[in-house]
């Protein structure tokens, strides 16, 4: 199954248990109680919601007179003592005309092959949903005759499945009768498992509330900032809309913000957190300060849900597909469903490693039990693309029958993921790959993605003859405003891939792993190709390469997402955006979507001003084309730095090579002093490795990629990092797209600046100050940062460098090793006087 079909618990009116009416819809009461056999459909197939839609009204349109469409069903009705308002639409209505005939619903299902090749499973829940409809209708014509809750126990209804194929163009009817016992019979026994398990979800929503509104702030006191930001994100929270924090580096943010979220949520002015992080050390910050307001007496569950890629089962070797590609977790997983979501129902802290630990022992795929277990949490700790990406967004997350808070940490990253959600890339030489993957297992398949690659070529080739290109490498860019602009071809050649592999999953026959990622690029493209804008442009590019090789790409780019993301905020009740660096406001507010009239809290640091020393080297020029000549002055700079007082530096680069350069010169000269690298394309355990050389004690001295994982999301306490060292303004690097960006920020003519700075130097500045917070981390830390470019002294940076920042220029190399030297002996009075307060602070404590 895929996200959407995770349904939602039902709300319930104040009141005591057993009074308040229960309002349930009948798709809710269906995905819940009435699923059984296989998961089916792991990946992303069937017919689109749009085709869906379609077909409906195709079939609506053709009603004989007296029918009705789209025909509403609402009933109230007792189970166990619990009262429950049932409702629903069913597609087509029937009223019964005579005696001899009894009224009849239709439900329209529409897919990609004939109704006899479904799984079972599939078809039993779709029959399912029209037999609860038909209960609903019984029971509100009983109830506006005037009679019992119940019609006659032999009185009969006509069902009729209308099963449309799409790539038929025919619908195939499936008509059965069913007496009114049948129909109360199956409804009853399905909300009575409801009730059953609404009941335990309220009482743990009771202690959730009860816990939440007597939990104190888990800290002695506040720091300098946090208040401020608890009060505004509390407000924002009960009322409603958005809000914006700038809340500089080691504030407390996250405890700053969770804990009046937690509040509101005890005061039911929200009814769930959806917690939101860029990167894995985010996740691990919440974990650690849900874990401390457990401790202080919170009842609140939360779910942390990973990629499916690094949970999954199979993914990892835990187990193998069978012969015919399906991984065993998946077969029978709604029979074994109802155990595991029993267990881990109320469980503090539903971690990767508790949903594989239940997943383990009831066979189960973990990444489809954590979905399963979505709409049963109180907070749910994820990353962007799960409430922002159009492909992979979770639509529990996006119903607005449940008031939920929308906190999304490290904001100025939301910037750039989101432009690469809704950006879409098909390339020639994956798509041949792809087909080949097909040969001899899926022949139609093949010939489907071999046309893709045709399309492909047509595309190029009229790109090539509209505008000749000389060289090697060529790049066109089209506007999709206009119809020749438009790859429509490729993007029907597309489709009809979709289609085949749909119709391949619908009878559970699982296309060539080898072409999953493949597959996620052709969806993602369909996707994009149908929410495009005017914030949309079509870029071809060809290489030709020795031989005839030849690569070709077509990519549809997204140069704003900010529509899109006002998009998402609207589904939620409440949104908090924040970050160390969001700044200045109008460019933020301009890319990220957001009203204008959303409050902007800028707070200044918690910590004294004399603890972090910046010095400014303008003599440096780390532009590309004076590198070469910048090399030997940055290892002589490096060396005074880290000489200065030997411990942990960072130095951070604008590009890998530039990087490799400098390093290589600074080993020649310094083969003494431990140096570790950042290299592309390293992965987790590596990424682990380089963090381990930046313990309390060691000398390290660290080159990385400024921007990368080692300069944001970190928190290098104390000695494990006493200064860092940015080279260069960090500029993206100049390439079409940036320039495309450039121009259409120009064009647009807004109040966030020109395109140079919208394009370049705003996203630049974020990773330098991001960089420069990783230096100061608490009140007992104190470091430097060295900016290393004469830029820096430009007024564009200058006004908008941190308050706290008290910057020193240093007009040479000599200068700047006396103003280190002077800023370390300046502190050692200070650091020891620090060191006797905690010493008598942990003794007071003892």
């Amino acid at each position: 199954m895929t996200a959407d079909t995770v349904h939602e618990p039902a709300t319930a009116a104040t009141g005591d248990e057993g009074s308040a009416p229960l309002q349930l819809s009948v798709g809710e009461l269906v995905a819940f109680a009435c699923r059984s056999g296989d998961l089916i459909g792991e990946r992303v197939a069937g017919p689109t919601a749009q085709e869906g839609i379609r077909a409906h009204q195709k079939l609506q349109k053709k009603l004989p007179p007296g029918s009705e469409a789209e025909y509403r069903l609402q009933v109230a009705c007792d189970c166990d003592g619990q009262e429950v308002i049932l409702s629903g639409r069913v597609d087509i209505l029937h009223p019964s005309v005579d005696l001899h005939r009894p009224a009849q619903l239709d439900e329209i299902k529409t897919t990609y092959c004939p109704p006899d090749k479904l799984p079972e499973p599939v078809r039993a829940l779709h029959w399912a949903q029209l037999k609860i409809y038909g209960f609903c209708y019984g029971l509100q014509q009983g109830l506006q005759q005037g009679l019992q809750q119940q019609s006659d126990a032999d009185e009969r209804l006509a069902l009729q499945m209308l099963w449309h194929n799409l790539k038929e163009k025919k619908t195939y009817p499936e008509l059965r009768e069913y007496r009114w016992a049948e129909l109360q019979d199956f409804a009853r026994t399905a909300l009575a498992d409801y009730v059953q398990w609404h009941r335990r979800w309220q009482q743990h929503r009771d202690r959730v509330h009860a816990s939440a509104r007597a939990l104190a702030f888990p800290f002695a006191d506040y720091r300098p900032g946090q208040r401020p930001l608890a009060v505004a994100a509390y407000r924002c929270l009960r009322d409603g809309g958005a809000l914006v924090a700038e809340a500089p580096t080691g504030i407390g943010k996250t405890v700053s913000t969770l804990f009046p979220a937690i509040k509101a949520l005890g005061e039911e002015d929200i009814e769930q957190l959806v917690y939101l992080t860029a990167k894995n050390s985010g996740r691990s910050v919440v974990r650690e300060t849900a874990a401390r307001l457990h401790n202080a007496g919170l009842t609140l569950s939360l779910l942390e849900i990973r990629a499916r890629d690094k949970t999954c089962a199979c993914s990892l070797g835990l187990c193998s597909r069978d012969e015919d590609g399906i991984c065993p977790r998946t077969r029978g997983f709604f029979d074994r469903l109802p155990e595991a979501r029993q267990q881990l129902l109320g469980e503090p802290l539903l971690t990767q490693d508790t949903i594989d630990r239940v997943a383990d022992r009831w066979q189960l795929c973990p990444f489809e039990l954590s979905l399963q277990m979505l709409p049963w949490v109180d907070l749910v700790v994820c990353d962007f693309n799960y409430v922002f990406d159009p492909l992979v967004r979770m639509q529990t997350l996006q119903d607005q029958s449940r008031r939920r808070a929308l906190l999304v940490d490290e904001a100025h990253n939301l910037n750039d993921r989101a432009r690469d959600m809704y950006s879409a890339v098909l390339q020639r030489n994956d798509s041949r790959r792809a087909a080949a993957a097909c040969k001899g297992t899926h022949p139609t398949l093949r010939r489907r993605i071999q046309a893709l690659v045709r399309a492909l070529d047509q595309w190029v080739e009229q790109r090539r003859q509209d505008a000749p290109a000389a060289g090697e490498t060529a790049t066109w860019v089209t506007p999709l405003a206009e119809a020749e602009g438009q790859p429509l071809a490729v993007t029907r050649a597309a489709h009809k891939v979709a289609m085949e592999v749909s119709q391949l999953w619908e009878q559970s026959n699982a296309p060539p792993e080898a072409i999953d990622d493949w597959l996620k690029t052709v969806y993602r493209y369909l996707c994009i190709d149908e929410l495009r804008g005017n914030a949309h442009r079509c870029l071809t590019r060809e290489q030709i390469g020795s031989k005839g090789w030849r690569e070709q790409q077509l990519k549809l780019l997204c140069l704003n997402a900010a529509d899109y993301l006002q998009q998402s905020y609207q589904q939620f009740h409440a949104t908090l955006l924040f970050s160390a660096t969001l700044r200045p406001a109008a460019y933020i507010y301009q890319q990220l979507g957001l009203p204008s009239q959303a409050p902007y809290l800028q707070l200044p640091s918690p910590f004294d001003p004399e603890q972090l020393g910046v010095f400014l080297c303008p003599a440096i020029d780390t532009r590309y084309r004076a590198r070469q000549q910048a090399t030997d002055a940055l290892v002589d700079l490096i060396a005074r730095v880290y000489h200065s007082r030997p411990g942990n530096y960072l130095v951070f680069f604008p590009a890998y090579r530039f990087l490799q350069q400098v390093a290589e010169r600074f080993a020649e000269r310094f083969p003494q002093l431990d140096l570790v690298q950042q290299t592309p394309g390293s992965d987790e355990r590596e990424r682990a490795a380089f963090l381990e050389r930046f313990s309390t004690g060691s000398r390290s001295l660290g080159f990385a990629i400024m921007g990368g994982v080692f300069g944001e999301g970190v928190d290098y306490v104390g000695e494990r990092l006493i200064g860092t060292i940015v080279v260069g303004v960090g500029l993206p690097q100049v390439n079409e797209e940036q320039e495309l960006l450039r121009h259409a920020a120009d064009a647009d003519n807004g109040q966030a600046g020109n395109g140079f700075d919208i394009a370049y130097r705003y996203p630049g500045l974020t990773r330098v100050l991001q960089t420069a917070g990783r230096v100061i981390r608490t009140e007992t830390d104190r470091g430097v940062v060295i900016l290393a470019d004469g830029r820096f002294a430009d007024p564009f940076y200058r006004n908008l460098y941190p308050q706290h920042w008290q910057i020193q220029t240093c007009s040479s190399g000599a200068a700047l090793s006396a103003q280190l030297e002077h800023f370390w002996l300046s502190g050692k009075g200070q650091a020891r006087e620090q060191k006797q307060e905690q010493g008598q602070q942990q003794g007071d404590e003892q």
